[in-house]
Parts: C-alpha cells; structure tokens; sequence
C-alpha cells in the first residue's frame, strides 16, 4: 500500500473515532458547542444556547496524522481575485500530541485545484519552528499568482521533495481534501448550511480555540449626520471557570446586493469573569435607502513574507440572518402603569426605581400634516435615599417596523425623593397616515456606546381613548370642569375684541408625586366657529397662579376684530424639549 492509500484509509479511521481522539482545541463545533457534557460549565453553556449536547452540529473539518505525533486540521481556505492576480492562503491547525517539543517538517505545501493544476505556497515567516508538547498552534501559508482567476480548491498536501538527486524525488506525506467553503472575498455567499444561523440561534466561532459563546439580542437602525447606521447587539458568555478574553471578529452587513463593513464600537480589551455576560456592540454604515437581510462574522488570518511585510486578510466563518417584521414585534404585551423590566446587564436604571408608563395618547396635529403621539412615564422610588433621574431615551415603533424618536421633555429636577413619584413626557411625530394599532415602545441606552442606543426594554403597547370632554388627566392630576363661560370686551378704538373666561374646576392630586417647574403646563385656546386661533393662554398647576379647584379666572391674549359665536375651547398639555415646545390635545369644549 502506497503512503498516500495509507493516509487516506488511516483518516478514515480517525474520522469514525475523532470523539475521543482530539484534543479540547480540536473540537470545533460551529453550531454552538465545544464543551462536553461532563466538562465544567456546560450545563450554563446549553442553557445560553438552548441546545442539547446531542443538538450539536459536526465540524466538516476532520484531523488527519501528518506524522506519528501531529496532527492537522484546515483552519482557513482564501482564494480571492485581487488587483492583477489571485491570492492563495491556507491556515493549518497543527497539533503536537506527544510529550516532547516536535520539530514542525520542512515539507513543501501544495493546493490542487478541481482542474488538477498544483501550486505551491510560501510558508509565512511568522510560524513557529517547534510546537510544545500537548498544544496546538497555526501554521500560515499564501502564493500570490500573477493572474486573476476564480480557483476551485479540491485538495492540500505535504510533500517531501529530494532536491538532491536528479531528477528531483517528490514523496506524497499526506493529502486533506477540501470539505469547509474556500472564502472567496467579502462577496462571498455563505451557502454552508452548518454555518447559517437564525437570529434566535446562539453560537460559537468556528475556528477560534474560545469557549465564549454567543447570542444576536438586538439590531436597529440610526439616522445619524453622515448617513444610516445599523447597530447590532451581541449577548457574550463565558461558560468556562477561568477568565477569558473577547477575541477580535468583525461583523459586515448583507442586503444582498452590497456588503458593508462592520466595526465594534468597544475599543478596549474586553475580558469575562467565570460565568459572566457581557454586552458587545457592532456599527455597520450603510447607504441611504439600504435595508440589510442578514450578517457575516469574520475571523482574522496573517501571513509574514518579512519583518515589515505582513499580510492581514479576514475569512467569512458564519451568516446571521436577521429577523423578519413579524419578528421584531415579538414583545411582551405592556398594562398601562405597571412596573417596566429591565435588561439585568444595563446599569441606566437603579433596581430600586419602579419605572412606568402611565399615559399614552395620539392626536392630530392638522397644521404640520401630521399626528404625535406623547407618552408619560413616571418614576417612583422605593428606597430610603433620593436617587437621580437617569437619562434615558425611548422609541416608538409601528406595526410596520417603522421607528420614530422622542422628544424627551426638560426637567429641572436631577433627583427623586425617597417614597416620591414623578413624571417625565416624551412626544414622537408620526405620519398622518399612522392608524396607532400594533405600536411598541422601547426604552434605551444612550450612555453605553454613544452616541448609539442600546434597548434595555421593549413591550407592545395601546393607546389610551380619549377622557370625557369635562374630564381629563395630567399625572398626577385629575381634572374635572364643572361649568365654564366666555365673555368679551369691545375696544372702540382699535375697534378689536378680547376675551376673558370664568372656569370651575375640580382639581385632584394623586398623593407621593413630585413636581416641580419644569412640570407641563395647561395651554387654553380659543377658536372661532371657522377654525381661527382667536385667544391663548398658558397656566400652570404648581405655583403662586396655578390653577385650583372652585372659580379661576383666565384672561386670553391676543383679539380679532370681528366676533363670532359659538368658540370653541381646546385645552392642551405643554411641556418643553430640547427641540421646542410640545403639547398635546386633552379636551376639546364648545360653546352650546
């Protein structure tokens, strides 16, 4: 039997029992796992993956022998069309499975492609001369040819070549065949069915020696100055008992068409505790009208030709499809004035500060052609000490998948008082076309990776109906009208009217609710029976002026010079943002 039948048949025979052959760095599992059932952590591990030990999915990467004590694996196959040629690299994980330092061979690398050509690659300078005992190390290869062709890789081998005797005497060692995709360039398509994940699918990297596993949480999209912005979210755990470090990856998106490279917003060295979880963030710029279908991770690879030249290049290693409308939607239904959860992992929100939403009305707003929607959050503290107001952002998004922004409203107010509430607003301006079903509210994070958002909660939720029209609500207030009128007075000589009003209310305060100036304000408008603004004026319900229950009197600025009956009286909420002033329709009362 030749050697080259000889490696052939002994693979074979090592693939059939490669479970208790390898080495823990050659159990690569590209669906998720690389620990065994009995190794520590792997029950926390299956947990994070949602998988079974038996759900696992087989690496396509076998171990061949290449000697008596190594043992090789295909890391890495790149054949890409580059300015002028095509570029060959090859990563090998080698294993030194004896107890003694092993000298790695001399042998000649060669690829042959499906058409039978054979090429020979240049080792990289970078690899190591000897491999330790009981450890795995990479060994480099590339050949650049001066011709650019799309290359079909079929096989690698190691040859012995005798360059002392005539003619040269060449000895097959071993010969792995090419079973994992050849990465072709970022426009490759991943097609490798073991390395296409569903958004809801937690993983491992194929490739890396890192028990660090991981799952897709969130991806949205940014309006920024220079463009759109997809911002993915990635859950890492580290189910080991040793610490460990976030290796390098990268994440480039997909929409078919185009691919736009990704760039991981945390900078610094990232490493887990023991059984720790820890949030990473991607950024991927895209192009105006983009909308991206699925993600690719990528590995890093290096070759050295010299003390200055080092070649870098990445290598595709699995395609994250992202989740569909239908998916995105998938909160938790929200109860009005019930306690938000919180993501555990974000620091915004202190576990003592009950955050609810209490108020969430639509309105039409006519003179912009458009509708806006405000929604009124109240922060209570259950603790014995004053704890600051976090900052934080929300986003409204409609059945369709379409997000909008809020405005969030000015406060003066930097604390909560311990045992106290207080309310925050936020308007956000949708289209006139928007029917308000189907609506989700997400709470956000924009200290984590600014200027991006992090969402650290999200539910569906219903738009109030609107109050009776002598009755209506500003947290913590519940106001009733009990009877109200308008008079005018006629100046003669500007030969104008302006008007006064004579209001009873019914003012209730909900006890343990904090206010201060910075709360919304009542803004009164009168309007004439042709829809013209004819009189304001704004009152606040905290202060010296504010509003009581029993009689108040309101003087309206502004006039017209012609009078008409019946008005119309339209009482709106309005607080300030960063953006100018907001309001929203809280009752609207004609004049019998």
């Amino acid at each position: 039997m030749n050697r080259r039948l000889t490696v052939i048949v002994a693979s074979a025979v090592l693939s059939a029992s490669i479970t208790g052959f390898m080495s823990p760095a050659f159990a690569e599992v590209p669906a998720a796992m690389s620990i065994s059932s009995d190794q520590p952590g792997s029950a926390l591990l299956n947990k994070f993956l949602e998988l079974s030990p038996t759900q696992a999915v087989e690496s396509k990467s076998a171990v061949y022998p290449l000697t008596d004590v190594l043992n090789v694996q295909l890391k890495s196959v790149l054949a890409e069309e580059i300015l002028g040629g095509t570029r060959i690299g090859i990563v090998i994980k080698m294993e030194n499975t004896s107890t003694s330092i092993t000298k790695v061979p001399d042998y000649e690398f060669h690829v042959r492609t499906s058409k039978g050509i054979t090429y020979t690659l240049a080792p990289s300078t970078s690899n190591p001369r000897v491999i330790q005992p009981q450890t795995t190390t990479d060994i480099s290869y590339m050949v650049v040819l001066d011709r650019a062709e799309k290359l079909s890789i079929s096989e690698v081998n190691w040859t012995d070549v005798d360059y002392y005797v005539y003619p040269k005497k060449e000895t097959l060692i071993a010969a792995v065949p090419i079973t994992v995709q050849p990465w072709n360039g970022v426009d490759t398509s991943i097609t490798d069915s073991t390395a296409i994940r569903k958004w809801s699918d937690a993983f491992q990297i194929p490739s890396l020696d890192s028990p660090i596993a991981y799952k897709p949480v969130d991806i949205h999209k940014e309006s920024t100055k220079t463009g759109n912005v997809y911002v993915v979210q990635l859950l890492a755990y580290n189910p080991s008992n040793q610490r460990e470090t976030i290796p390098e990856f990268a994440i480039d998106g997909k929409n078919g068409k185009k691919v736009f490279a990704g760039k991981r917003l945390e900078q610094e060295t990232i490493q887990l505790d023991a059984k720790e979880e820890k949030y990473i963030h991607y950024a991927i710029p895209t192009d105006q009208d983009t909308e991206l279908l699925s993600l690719n991770l990528l590995t890093s690879e290096s070759f050295s030709s010299g003390a200055s030249n080092v070649v870098r290049y990445q290598v595709g290693r699995l395609n994250i499809l992202l989740p569909s409308s239908d998916d995105s939607q998938a909160y938790d239904a929200y109860s009005l004035g019930s306690p938000m959860r919180f993501d555990t992992r974000s620091e915004l929100i202190h576990p003592d500060l009950q955050v609810s939403l209490v108020e969430l009305h639509m309105n039409d707003n006519q003179d912009e052609g458009s509708k806006q929607v405000t929604a009124k959050f109240r922060l209570y503290n259950q603790s014995s000490r004053p704890l600051a107001v976090p900052v934080f952002q929300t986003e409204l998004v409609n059945a369709g998948g379409y997000q909008y922004n809020g405005r969030r409203q000015v406060l003066t107010t930097t604390s909560v008082l311990p045992n106290t509430g207080m309310t925050i607003n936020y308007t956000y301006v949708v289209p006139a076309t928007e029917t308000g079903t189907g609506l989700a509210v997400k709470i956000q994070d924009t200290t984590a990776q600014a200027p991006y958002k992090s969402t650290i909660a999200a539910y569906t939720v219903n738009l109030q109906t609107s109050d009776k029209n002598d009755k209506f609500s500003i947290y913590p207030f519940d106001i009733a009208v009990d009877r109200w009128d308008i008079s005018f007075l006629f100046n003669s000589v500007t030969h104008q009217y302006t008007y006064k009003g004579k209001f009873f209310f019914n003012i209730e305060r909900q006890k343990e609710a904090q206010v201060d100036e910075s709360f919304p304000q009542l803004q009164f408008e009168l309007h004439d029976s042709l829809g013209r603004l004819v009189g304001t004026s704004v009152k606040s319900l905290i202060g010296q002026e504010r509003l009581v229950s029993g009689e108040n009197n309101i003087a309206f600025s502004g006039n017209s010079e012609q009078f008409d009956t019946p008005l119309t009286l339209k009482i709106y909420e309005v607080f300030k943002t960063e953006n100018g002033d907001a309001k929203r329709l809280l009752t609207e009362l004609s004049q019998p």
